[in-house]
C-alpha cells in the first residue's frame, strides 16, 4: 500500500507525464489490503468473524481512498487552473468533499447512512462531470469515483445483512 501511495505521489507531483501508472498501481492496493488482513488475523487474540473481516477490508480500502483523494485534491489545487468558488462548479467541489468526509466518518459506526452518502457523492460527481466542463477537465473523477460507489453499495448490503442476521 505504501508503494501504491508512492506511485500516486510520483504521478501527480514528480513525473506528471506518467498518469497511467496510477491504474497499474491498483493491484498493489488490493494485495496490500489482503496482506494487512492476514496480519490482523494472526496478531488478534480472537479470530475475527467473517463479518469483521469484511468490515476491516472495507475500512482499509476507504482509508486508502481517503488518503489518495486528499493527494489528488492537493495536486489539483497546485497544478490545475484556479476555479471560481462563486460559480456552480466551484460550489460542487467542496460539497463533494463534504459528502465524502461525512460518509467516511459515518462508515465507522453507521453503515447505512454512510452508504447513502457515498452513493449521493458519486451521483453528484457524475452529474457535475457531465454538466460542467470545468469539472470534467480537472481529471478523471468519474472513473476514480467508481470505488466510492462500490463502497456505498457494499456498506448498504453490509448493513442489511447484519440487520437480517439479528432478526
Amino acid at each position: 500500500m505504501i508503494m501504491n501511495l508512492g506511485i500516486w505521489i510520483n504521478c501527480l507531483f514528480i513525473n506528471r507525464s506518467s498518469k497511467m501508472d496510477i491504474i497499474l498501481a491498483l493491484p498493489l492496493l488490493v494485495i496490500g489490503a489482503f496482506l494487512l488482513l492476514g496480519w490482523y488475523r494472526t496478531t488478534g487474540t480472537l479470530l475475527p468473524s467473517k463479518q469483521q473481516r469484511k468490515k476491516f477490508i472495507l475500512r482499509v480500502f476507504l482509508i486508502n481512498y481517503g488518503i489518495l483523494y486528499v493527494i489528488y485534491i492537493v495536486a489539483d489545487i497546485i497544478y490545475s487552473d484556479a476555479i471560481n468558488f462563486l460559480s456552480i462548479p466551484g460550489i460542487i467541489l467542496p460539497i463533494l468533499l463534504g459528502l465524502f468526509i461525512m460518509g467516511f466518518i459515518l462508515s465507522w459506526n453507521y453503515e447505512l447512512p454512510a452508504g447513502f452518502f457515498f452513493i449521493v457523492w458519486y451521483c453528484l460527481l457524475l452529474f457535475s462531470s457531465f454538466k460542467y466542463i470545468e469539472i470534467l477537465h480537472r481529471g478523471p473523477y468519474a472513473l476514480i469515483g467508481i470505488t466510492i460507489l462500490i463502497h456505498g453499495i457494499l456498506y448498504i448490503t453490509f448493513h442489511l445483512r447484519k440487520k437480517a442476521k439479528r432478526m
